[in-house]
């Protein structure tokens, strides 16, 4: 379905958007503060100035002049990447960070400060928050930066060539 020859590109720029992604995630983590939750969003930015400067690299490395659909395609496969890597990486972190998280009963690493709303769960929504902003959040800043760019950074708005993402 999908050229080989870009496999790489999206396996790279996905797991270099995953790590900025992680590496505040990580932080929030090892911190188990509500008032930390920032972090998180951090992580999202920086996730999505990865994908956009991916969907740069990948525009100039086409002349400047890549297919809008294949850019978009581009986009997409290195943020579902990414997702993909995060979760991973924060499911092994959260195992790591509270090592009770599967056990009977309240957690010792609890979010602190946490409002009512969060839930009364064992972690008290430390775990979804940081599932929800590797999913959800990651997928907003993939998604506008794939939908965004290809078509404002290229240089002939007059005509589009056919996809080369896509074998047709």
């Amino acid at each position: 379905m999908f050229k080989k020859e870009y496999l790489s590109t999206y396996i790279t720029w996905g797991l270099i958007a995953a790590i900025a992604f992680c590496i505040p995630m990580l932080v929030y983590l090892n911190l188990d503060n509500y008032q930390n939750t920032w972090l998180l969003f951090l992580g999202n930015g920086l996730f999505l100035v990865v994908i956009a400067t991916y969907m740069l690299n990948f525009n100039k490395m086409k002349g400047g002049d890549a297919s809008t659909q294949t850019q978009v395609a581009a986009g997409h496969i290195a943020t579902a990447i990414g997702i993909i890597i995060s979760c991973i990486v924060a499911a092994i972190a959260i195992s790591v960070f509270i090592p009770d998280v599967f056990s009977s009963g309240m957690s010792y690493k609890a979010l602190e400060n946490a409002p009512s709303q969060t839930g009364t769960g064992k972690t008290h929504g430390l775990i979804f928050f940081v599932f929800m902003s590797a999913i959800i959040g990651n997928v907003c800043g993939g998604s506008f930066a794939s939908i965004m760019l290809p078509y404002t950074a290229k240089r002939n708005q007059t005509k589009d060539r056919k996809s080369e993402v896509l074998n047709n």
